[in-house]
């Protein structure tokens, strides 16, 4: 899971506008919107400590290695939290120090484990978390906790001569 803060934004506005232009045709609703776009986010935002050592990450020259989007309408709302890290250490000690941080938010879900990618049949009303289908590439950590409407992702990649890079998202559905 790569996260192109960029393109969600993007994806989230047009997507808001268009249900917006849509559910505003019927006037007899109230209708209410908003949209909220920072270029930065906090680990205290996401709930997570600083990686000793571990500095700020940009693909791009000049790029922001975090940020913080949200939107509501109506009684739907979505806010995406999002940084960007790189550590000398490697992947794995970097995967251990998150994956123990978040089990302080639930039960911590591994996305290289077959058994926690298993999708909730389309009738189950839970809001119990899962992983995506695909595992992630080898050499990387997935870890997820929380619930549906809001969790918390890690990904852990290797990066330059031992060092890891990794991301720290933060996904609230819902006002």
């Amino acid at each position: 899971m790569v996260i192109d803060v960029k393109r969600a934004t993007v994806g989230l506005l047009a997507g808001l506008l268009f249900s917006a232009a849509v559910w505003a045709g019927d006037s007899s609703k109230a209708f209410s919107m908003g949209v909220e776009v920072r270029e930065r986010a906090t680990l205290a935002e996401l709930g997570l400590p600083d990686y000793p050592g571990a500095t700020p990450y940009s693909e791009e020259h000049g790029g922001n290695p975090s940020a913080t989007a949200g939107a509501w309408f109506g009684s739907f709302g979505l806010r995406v939290s999002a940084l960007k890290f790189q550590a000398a250490d490697s992947p794995a000690r970097v995967a251990s120090f998150y994956a123990k941080a978040l089990g302080r938010h639930g039960t911590v879900l591994d996305c290289r484990d077959p058994v926690q990618r298993v999708k909730p049949p389309e009738d189950d009303k839970s809001d119990r978390l899962s992983c995506d289908e695909s595992a992630p590439p080898a050499g990387q950590y997935e870890f997820r906790v929380g619930t549906r409407s809001k969790f918390r992702v890690v990904v852990v990649r290797p990066h330059g001569d031992g060092g890891a890079r990794f991301e720290i998202v933060r996904i609230v559905l819902g006002n």
